[in-house]
């Protein structure tokens, strides 16, 4: 059994131990726990009451397995954004294998000296993106990938089912705070739709952010969101998000070469144009004679089945890679890449320009941390 601690428990963290615990993951063992949100006081009853240890905090805990109080092999991270760097680069120099619930930091620069901690452990590094085992968006990377419908040439993605009310923003003084939350629906809710986003579409080029604070509700983060991207082969997108619309919506739009691909509760429909036309898109608009004909596509519908237990896959897969038998749903490396995506965001809203994206581990990415790092430090001040 791979001995594993969870730090970090409260909404989250405690349906990860409660799992661990329960048996739900064959193979993980849940060895001990730090300070239990009253969110999670009686899911996890069984388990104090079993003698799981419980420590006041992440310190304390990696402490304990410092000092050889504690025998662990693997930790899940589970702590407020800001922390996730200083409790996993500690786990990684304690030799710990590592899964981290999203977002993998605040900044850009806490992802890379994550990863880089990592390099050096040569230990299991893992993110919970839960979403990705989801068989609907795995369709449809499989059907972007196979370039069955040429490349890229539009993205719509408005995910505006992230409802929240007021007293979502009561639970904690620490929600929806610039110190220390470090943003709003980007930074909390939207990781999941950025990393499919980079996961499916591969990484923008650049984006034109707009962030909207406290529109909806009295916090002083942003709770709606639009974006503007560019690819590099001149696709262009759309990201819209908000806590405030009812009812939501999310609906993804890819539109390639040779079809439109709607992903929409559940449901995959293309509309095949080139099966219409009988040849391809740009073919047919090069020599077509008819200067006002409407093309409607060739439909068809894909319904994947459902994933019942998403996190568990993610869970069950982290052990798997430890035990040389599987790998992750999303390597830790990951976690840089939406994190990058919506720090540019930010960046572009608060400096009204386009930000470029930089290339991980180029000179330009440096520059890119600094800059943004200075900008969110000046919008806490403002607050």
């Amino acid at each position: 059994m791979i001995r594993t601690a969870v730090t970090g428990v409260g909404n989250m963290g405690g349906k990860y131990a409660a799992m661990l615990f329960g048996g739900s993951v064959k193979g993980l063992e849940l060895c001990a726990l730090t300070r239990i949100g009253s969110c999670s006081g009686d899911l996890l009853k069984p388990a104090v009451s079993a003698g799981v240890p419980v420590y006041d905090s992440a310190k304390e805990l990696f402490t304990a397995v410092e000092e050889g109080r504690l025998k662990l092999d693997a930790v899940i991270v589970a702590t407020p954004h800001f922390s996730h760097e200083e409790c996993v680069v500690r786990a990684f120099r304690n030799g710990l294998h590592v899964l981290c619930d999203k977002p993998s930091g605040v900044y850009s620069r806490q992802a890379r000296q994550m990863e880089e901690a990592a390099d050096r452990s040569r230990r299991v590094y893992a993110m919970v993106f839960n979403q990705r085992t989801l068989p609907v968006y795995r369709t449809l990377k499989e059907l972007v990938e196979s370039g069955r419908y040429g490349a890229l040439k539009r993205v719509h993605w408005a995910v505006t089912d992230w409802y929240r009310p007021e007293a979502y923003y009561r639970l904690g003084s620490w929600r929806a705070t610039w110190d220390k939350d470090g943003g709003g629906v980007l930074l909390n809710q939207c990781p999941h739709n950025l990393d499919l986003l980079q996961w499916i579409c591969g990484m923008p080029a650049r984006v034109q952010g707009f962030c909207k604070k406290g529109l909806f509700h009295d916090i002083e983060v942003e709770d709606a969101a639009t974006a503007y991207m560019e690819w590099e082969n001149g696709a262009t997108g759309t990201f819209i998000t908000s806590t405030g619309e009812a009812p939501g919506v999310n609906r993804l739009e890819l539109a390639m070469e040779e079809a439109l691909l709607i992903c929409e509760n559940g449901t995959i429909r293309i509309g095949d144009v080139s099966r219409e036309l009988g040849v391809s898109e740009a073919e047919y608009r090069r020599t077509a004679t008819d200067p006002f004909r409407k093309i409607t596509g060739d439909w068809t519908e894909l319904r994947p089945e459902k994933e019942e237990h998403p996190y568990e896959r993610v869970l069950q897969a982290f052990c798997d890679e430890i035990n040389g038998t599987g790998r992750s749903v999303a390597d830790g490396r990951e976690g840089r890449k939406s994190l990058l995506i919506s720090n540019a965001i930010y960046l572009s809203s608060w400096e009204k320009r386009m930000v470029e994206l930089p290339r991980p581990g180029s000179g330009r990415e440096r520059e890119f941390e600094e800059a943004f790092e200075a900008a969110l430090k000046k919008a806490s001040r403002d607050e």
